[in-house]
């Protein structure tokens, strides 16, 4: 972890080094860095066809990236490194932004990864951009002993320490303690949107249904009464139906906790004028963000 690139040769280097200063704060005392304007190369169109309304299936943030940003140019931070959290910078309309993905639950490394990379983006003034889509943290003993909670406590402190504007979009899930890693809807983000395919709760359905089962099972096994499957099943069922209804991206934007359901496709031009706005004022970031547990 110690190591940030890996060049395959001095030409992959060079070419590393000049994406690095291209987005340095090197314009600190005068007007922001700004690039051309560029449509993505691969088509927005194809983000229809990216997420499913089965969210168990799994999708690269990476595609939906290169559909969003000028150029589809993605600088990618330490990509082999926690590669659950896609971290990098690029453009959108011309205006720099930092960028983190979720290509499954966050494990000890990517949260590690997810807080160095908002550090650089405040030292760098950048406005950093969420793509949520996340189940929570990875449990077990195992990363417990890695220092799962240690690792997640520490990007945790970053984003909430974080002053350069946060802009979220949910794409899938938002569920769990991973949508606060993820500059979820409590953090007073500048904006937030969601995707008609998300869902947002804190868990899943099914995760939640089956906790309540095992919760009943255990009551009955201390009263010493036999467990009746068939009952617990209907209220399963029923836990799972309601939870997914009240998951819903209607019911949570009907709420008023965002800024609204955004068509997939016009995700890049809302998120070019939420960064014009931004830009409307100086963007300072911090670098005062308390004790890191290390």
């Amino acid at each position: 972890g110690l190591a940030d690139y890996l060049a395959e040769d001095e030409m992959d280097a060079l070419r590393m080094c000049r994406e690095v200063v291209s987005h340095l704060d090197w314009s600190h005392e005068g007007p922001p860095p700004s690039f051309t304007p560029e449509p993505p190369v691969h088509d927005p169109e194809e983000l229809l066809g990216l997420v499913s309304r089965d969210l168990r299936q799994p999708v690269d943030v990476r595609d939906v990236i290169a559909r969003t940003v000028d150029g589809s140019r993605f600088e990618e931070f330490k990509p082999r490194y926690g590669s659950s959290m896609v971290c990098g910078w690029a453009s959108i309309h011309g205006y720099p932004v930092g960028i983190l993905g979720n290509n499954g639950v966050i494990y000890p490394e990517s949260a590690e990864k997810g807080a160095h990379f908002i550090q650089l983006c405040n030292q760098r003034n950048i406005p950093l951009l969420f793509l949520q889509n996340i189940t929570g943290f990875v449990v077990g003993r195992d990363f417990e002993s890695e220092g799962i909670i240690k690792k997640g406590s520490q990007m945790i402190n970053a984003v909430t320490n974080s002053t350069v504007p946060h802009l979220t979009v949910i794409i899938g899930s938002s569920y769990g303690a991973g949508t606060y890693g993820m500059s979820g809807r409590a953090y007073g983000n500048r904006f937030t949107f969601l995707w008609p395919t998300a869902k947002v709760a804190v868990m899943g359905p099914k995760q939640i249904a089956g906790v309540m089962s095992l919760v009943r099972r255990g009551q009955a096994a201390r009263k010493g009464l036999e467990f009746d499957e068939e009952a617990d099943a209907e209220i399963v069922r029923m836990v799972e139906e309601r939870q997914e209804a009240d998951s819903l991206a209607l019911v949570a934007s009907g709420a008023i906790s965002d800024d609204g359901i955004i068509d997939p496709r016009d995700t890049r031009t809302v998120l070019g004028l939420c960064l014009s706005v931004v830009r409307n004022r100086a963007i300072e970031g911090t670098t005062d963000y308390g004790v890191f547990r290390l």
